[in-house]
């Protein structure tokens, strides 16, 4: 396949909706949407049972992207039949709601936040009666405004939306880059090849491979130093677990908001339960999975090569699944009743040392342009956040969003600091 525009490599949260602002905002071009299998992949950060949706943060250029993107959560109909306004809970002791709290006020929004003792939010929160918030600061912050998004199927109503107005999906494992060999565009990317042998040719070549991307580089351009990540996103995963409820037991956390506990004793998140009675929990300490990689002579993080170790599974160290059966505990209670564990999973993001994308030009490789490093908190701006990368792929990023999301830039800051892994894989097995 060649005379394509656009190949986008990477059918997740960056690809699906670069992929459907391109094809919107450019109806002449030729988009093409590559990934192993239909969308979403159940390896992708993307693909889920749900995730949490929320503008609460520290930093006020995200905590702006995410009022942008609530609001097409909350009024656009592609995207709200599948948001969920729950509210959410932050009982933690670093002071993480209170900077959300006075950024609102920094951006003149009021979202109804509030802050609450710990007497006070138990009150409000009968579920949580039995919540493990020892050493918790008596200024609990509380949003009304956030919630969680059905994730797998909200992925499909845009991979949908984008097809329908005339993006290409192709089904296939990227194996290589393929670069021109002579002529004006010496040295440029100008396709991907896949594992079946097919190659689908472009005038710009993005990569939205998340934690794949540093692999499949490594991989295409194994003696070039210039085109190699290096650290500016590492593959890394965090855990989570499926929790069916009794239903006898369903009306108990039928209105829980989603609930954030950020304590050295818990680290994670609890998402309220589906219409099918299942609850997710996630231990927010993540992890790297560190390997050899022998033709460029690296240590790369890569995701693991059994897909069972990046899918829902019972394939995850015994270590992690107790840490994410503690959120469960602490967050409900150590006798909570009605809940069993059903699956697991270990999710394999992009992180970036301080949690900023990178929407960019590769400046080492014309014609090849990166979009990630979601740093596992990139779901949410799903509806705007092809807006961006389809502006970088023109030149028309604001000199501030190209200077945060560059290729090369100061690591300054912290988006979601909490994210940063603290340990690898092998520590667990």
């Amino acid at each position: 396949m060649s005379n394509v525009d656009y190949v986008i490599v990477g059918a997740g949260v960056f690809g699906v909706s670069t992929a459907l602002h391109l094809a919107t905002s450019e109806p002449n071009a030729t988009v093409v949407l590559i990934d192993r299998t239909p969308c979403p992949c159940p390896s992708a950060a993307a693909s889920d049972l749900n995730r949490i949706i929320r503008a609460d943060y520290g930093d006020v250029f995200y905590m702006d992207l995410a009022l942008k993107a609530i609001d097409k959560w909350n009024t656009d109909p592609l995207y709200a039949p599948y948001f969920h306004r729950t509210g959410m809970v932050f009982a933690e002791n670093i002071g993480m709601g209170s900077a959300s709290f006075n950024n609102y006020k920094k951006l003149g929004v009021d979202p109804g936040a509030e802050i609450l003792t710990v007497d006070q939010a138990r009150a409000r929160f009968p579920v949580f009666s039995n919540a493990n918030w020892t050493g918790v600061a008596d200024d609990m912050y509380y949003n009304p405004c956030s919630g969680w998004a059905d994730a797998d199927t909200s992925m499909q109503a845009v991979a949908e939306a984008a097809l329908a107005v005339g993006v290409q999906y192709v089904q296939g494992a990227a194996e290589r880059l393929v670069f021109a060999e002579d002529g004006d565009r010496q040295g440029a990317c100008v396709g991907v090849r896949t594992v079946q042998g097919d190659e689908i040719r472009g005038n710009k070549i993005l990569l939205c491979t998340g934690a794949w991307t540093a692999q499949l580089i490594a991989d295409s351009a194994p003696r070039n130093e210039k085109m190699q990540v290096n650290g500016r996103m590492v593959a890394a995963a965090a855990t989570a677990c499926m929790v069916r409820c009794a239903p006898e037991h369903l009306a108990t956390y039928r209105d829980a908001p989603v609930h954030f506990l950020g304590m050295p004793h818990t680290h994670g998140e609890s998402i309220p339960p589906t219409v099918d009675g299942i609850l997710k929990f996630n231990y927010e300490v993540s992890f790297t999975n560190t390997q050899h990689h022998e033709a460029s002579g690296q240590t790369l993080s890569i995701p693991p090569v059994r897909t069972s170790q990046s899918t829902w599974s019972q394939d995850v160290p015994e270590q992690l699944k107790q840490s994410v059966r503690t959120v469960v505990q602490h967050v409900y209670g150590e006798n909570v009743p009605g809940l069993t564990v059903e699956t697991y999973r270990m999710c394999w993001d992009a992180v970036t040392p301080n949690q900023d994308w990178i929407i960019s030009p590769h400046p080492a490789c014309k014609g090849l342009y990166i979009a990630g490093g979601g740093s596992f908190h990139s779901f949410k701006f799903l509806p705007i956040l092809g807006q961006y990368v389809s502006r970088m792929l023109r030149g028309e990023l604001t000199p501030e969003e190209a200077e945060k999301w560059a290729w090369d830039r100061p690591d300054v800051g912290a988006a979601c600091e909490m994210y940063i892994p603290k340990n690898d894989l092998k520590d667990f097995e």
